[in-house]
Protein backbone atom coordinates (compact mmCIF):
# COMPACT_ATOMS: atom_id res chain seq x y z
CA UNK A 1 0.00 0.00 0.00
CA UNK A 2 3.20 2.44 0.86
CA UNK A 3 4.14 1.78 -2.92
CA UNK A 4 0.76 2.12 -4.52
CA UNK A 5 -0.27 5.51 -2.79
CA UNK A 6 2.92 7.01 -2.31
CA UNK A 7 1.29 10.56 -0.62
CA UNK A 8 -1.08 8.21 1.81
CA UNK A 9 -0.26 8.35 5.65
CA UNK A 10 -0.95 5.00 6.87
CA UNK A 11 -1.61 3.70 10.39
CA UNK A 12 -0.90 -0.44 11.56
CA UNK A 13 -2.27 -2.02 14.36
CA UNK A 14 -1.37 -5.30 15.65
CA UNK A 15 -1.47 -7.56 18.85
CA UNK A 16 1.59 -9.41 18.22
CA UNK A 17 5.04 -7.22 19.27
CA UNK A 18 6.98 -9.65 16.68
CA UNK A 19 5.17 -9.02 13.62
CA UNK A 20 5.30 -5.10 13.85
CA UNK A 21 9.37 -5.36 14.98
CA UNK A 22 9.34 -6.92 11.11
CA UNK A 23 6.87 -4.32 10.03
CA UNK A 24 9.23 -1.68 11.47
CA UNK A 25 12.14 -2.79 9.85
CA UNK A 26 10.47 -3.70 6.06
CA UNK A 27 9.02 -0.37 6.35
CA UNK A 28 11.72 1.95 7.69
CA UNK A 29 12.21 3.41 4.41
CA UNK A 30 9.25 5.14 4.62
CA UNK A 31 9.76 7.06 7.51
CA UNK A 32 6.84 9.08 9.34
CA UNK A 33 4.13 8.34 6.66
CA UNK A 34 3.50 5.11 8.67
CA UNK A 35 2.48 4.39 11.87
CA UNK A 36 2.30 1.10 13.72
CA UNK A 37 0.87 0.64 16.87
CA UNK A 38 0.85 -2.55 19.14
CA UNK A 39 -3.04 -2.81 20.51
CA UNK A 40 -6.27 -3.45 18.64
CA UNK A 41 -8.52 -1.53 17.01
CA UNK A 42 -11.13 -0.11 19.45
CA UNK A 43 -12.09 3.40 17.20
CA UNK A 44 -10.95 6.62 16.64
CA UNK A 45 -10.08 8.22 20.05
CA UNK A 46 -11.24 11.88 19.03
CA UNK A 47 -12.78 13.08 16.79
CA UNK A 48 -10.52 13.81 13.93
CA UNK A 49 -12.06 13.12 9.98
CA UNK A 50 -12.17 9.51 9.53
CA UNK A 51 -10.11 7.36 7.44
CA UNK A 52 -9.98 6.64 3.12
CA UNK A 53 -9.69 2.80 3.62
CA UNK A 54 -9.51 0.32 6.79
CA UNK A 55 -7.95 -2.86 6.08
CA UNK A 56 -8.84 -6.06 7.63
CA UNK A 57 -6.81 -8.96 6.61
CA UNK A 58 -7.89 -12.21 8.34
CA UNK A 59 -7.98 -10.86 11.93
CA UNK A 60 -11.78 -10.29 12.60
CA UNK A 61 -12.48 -14.11 12.84
CA UNK A 62 -9.70 -14.08 15.22
CA UNK A 63 -11.41 -11.37 17.25
CA UNK A 64 -13.48 -13.64 19.62
CA UNK A 65 -15.86 -11.93 21.64
CA UNK A 66 -15.83 -8.11 20.18
CA UNK A 67 -16.01 -9.08 16.13
CA UNK A 68 -19.10 -6.80 15.93
CA UNK A 69 -17.81 -4.21 18.15
CA UNK A 70 -15.13 -3.72 15.39
CA UNK A 71 -17.18 -3.45 12.17
CA UNK A 72 -19.40 -1.00 14.00
CA UNK A 73 -16.23 0.95 15.03
CA UNK A 74 -15.02 0.72 11.35
CA UNK A 75 -18.41 1.77 9.96
CA UNK A 76 -17.90 4.99 12.42
CA UNK A 77 -14.10 5.63 11.40
CA UNK A 78 -14.58 5.71 7.93
CA UNK A 79 -14.90 9.19 5.90
CA UNK A 80 -18.36 9.68 4.30
CA UNK A 81 -16.67 8.63 1.25
CA UNK A 82 -14.41 5.95 2.63
CA UNK A 83 -14.28 2.08 2.09
CA UNK A 84 -13.86 -0.96 3.98
CA UNK A 85 -11.59 -4.05 2.96
CA UNK A 86 -11.78 -7.66 4.21
CA UNK A 87 -10.50 -10.82 3.34
CA UNK A 88 -11.26 -13.40 6.11
CA UNK A 89 -11.87 -17.22 6.91
CA UNK A 90 -15.49 -17.94 6.12
CA UNK A 91 -16.24 -21.40 6.81
CA UNK A 92 -15.96 -24.66 6.78
CA UNK A 93 -18.19 -28.04 6.67
CA UNK A 94 -15.48 -30.10 8.07
CA UNK A 95 -16.24 -29.76 12.30
CA UNK A 96 -12.50 -31.21 13.12
CA UNK A 97 -11.41 -28.71 10.97
CA UNK A 98 -13.36 -26.14 12.49
CA UNK A 99 -12.09 -27.42 15.63
CA UNK A 100 -8.52 -27.03 14.68
CA UNK A 101 -8.66 -23.25 13.59
CA UNK A 102 -10.69 -22.86 17.27
CA UNK A 103 -8.02 -23.85 18.92
CA UNK A 104 -5.43 -21.34 16.56
CA UNK A 105 -8.64 -18.56 17.95
CA UNK A 106 -10.26 -18.42 14.52
CA UNK A 107 -13.89 -18.72 14.37
CA UNK A 108 -15.05 -20.30 11.01
CA UNK A 109 -19.19 -19.83 11.09
CA UNK A 110 -20.00 -17.89 8.34
CA UNK A 111 -20.75 -15.04 10.81
CA UNK A 112 -18.80 -12.04 8.81
CA UNK A 113 -20.71 -11.30 5.79
CA UNK A 114 -23.82 -10.80 6.79
CA UNK A 115 -22.78 -7.98 9.73
CA UNK A 116 -20.63 -6.74 6.45
CA UNK A 117 -23.75 -6.38 4.95
CA UNK A 118 -25.50 -4.71 7.71
CA UNK A 119 -23.36 -2.18 8.03
CA UNK A 120 -22.00 -1.63 4.73
CA UNK A 121 -22.91 -1.25 0.88
CA UNK A 122 -21.41 -3.88 -1.02
CA UNK A 123 -19.18 -2.97 -4.10
CA UNK A 124 -17.96 -6.66 -4.27
CA UNK A 125 -18.47 -9.82 -1.58
CA UNK A 126 -17.14 -13.11 -3.15
CA UNK A 127 -16.66 -16.55 -1.00
CA UNK A 128 -14.26 -18.89 -2.69
CA UNK A 129 -13.13 -22.38 -1.57
CA UNK A 130 -10.01 -23.27 -0.64
CA UNK A 131 -7.36 -26.25 -0.23
CA UNK A 132 -9.54 -28.63 -2.40
CA UNK A 133 -12.68 -27.49 -0.53
CA UNK A 134 -11.53 -27.58 3.38
CA UNK A 135 -12.71 -24.05 3.87
CA UNK A 136 -13.56 -20.86 2.29
CA UNK A 137 -12.85 -17.63 3.09
CA UNK A 138 -13.93 -13.90 1.24
CA UNK A 139 -13.48 -10.80 0.39
CA UNK A 140 -15.41 -7.67 0.98
CA UNK A 141 -15.12 -4.15 -0.46
CA UNK A 142 -17.67 -1.83 0.98
CA UNK A 143 -18.86 1.85 1.31
CA UNK A 144 -20.84 3.11 4.28
CA UNK A 145 -24.42 3.23 3.30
Amino acid sequence: MVRRFPQARLTGLDLSADMLARARRRLAPYGDRITLLHQPYAGLPDHRPGFDLIVLSYCLSMINPGWETVIANVRQDLAADGLIAVVDFHDSDRSAFRRWMSVNHVRMTGQLLPELHAHFRPLDATVQRAYGGLWRYFHFIGVPG
